[in-house]
């Protein structure tokens, strides 16, 4: 009996399945590849895109908030205060410390330093909440407490940037009349 002619038929049929699963393996391999990182990847975490912090942990919420620095140890604080509650609300106080515990001067707060339900209010625009202390440079952090007349105080640390780029036409500068915290 002839058995060479069955072989190359066999040999033709096994490196057709080895191929197919070369090709199987290599298109599969990214998507396997790609869940391997699951639920912890990088691309499923939050990501704030901005210089601030942001809290939202009080009816008044504190978004994006920073110290803009020139420098000379004169800064002023730029947040966006929204009052999430159906009644309006105020900021009666701003205190602040530097990294080391050490308070930081703050510019006594307007006492119409109002917020209207379901706004924003632009700190940057007033130039308003202004502080005062050596500590106060670019990459730096600032502990502020921010109390409002009725809803809960916010406390966050906040990073220190220069006025620079992103912050020029952010007014700061010594306050004529500061106080401690």
């Amino acid at each position: 009996m002839d058995t060479t002619a069955s072989t190359p038929v066999r040999d033709n049929t096994r490196s057709r399945r080895c191929r197919a699963g070369a090709w199987l393996l290599a298109l599969t391999s990214p998507l396997i590849a790609g869940c391997g990182a699951g639920f912890g990847a990088q691309t499923q975490q939050v990501y704030q895109p901005a210089d601030g912090v942001t809290v939202r942990s009080s009816m008044v919420y504190v978004v994006n908030a920073l110290v803009v620095t020139d420098g000379d140890g004169n800064g002023t604080v730029v947040a966006a205060l929204i009052n999430q509650a159906a009644e309006a609300d105020q900021l009666i106080s701003l205190t602040a410390e530097g990294t080391a515990g050490d308070p930081v001067e703050v510019t006594p707060i307007p006492d119409d330093f109002a917020l209207a339900p379901g706004e924003s209010v632009q700190t940057a625009e007033t130039s308003t909440l202004r502080l005062s202390s050596p500590e106060l440079e670019p990459g730096g952090l600032v502990t502020l407490t921010f109390e409002f007349k009725e809803a809960a105080p916010v406390s966050v640390e906040v990073p220190v940037a220069p006025q620079s780029t992103d912050y020029t036409d952010v007014e700061v500068g010594p306050s004529s009349s500061t106080t401690g915290s």
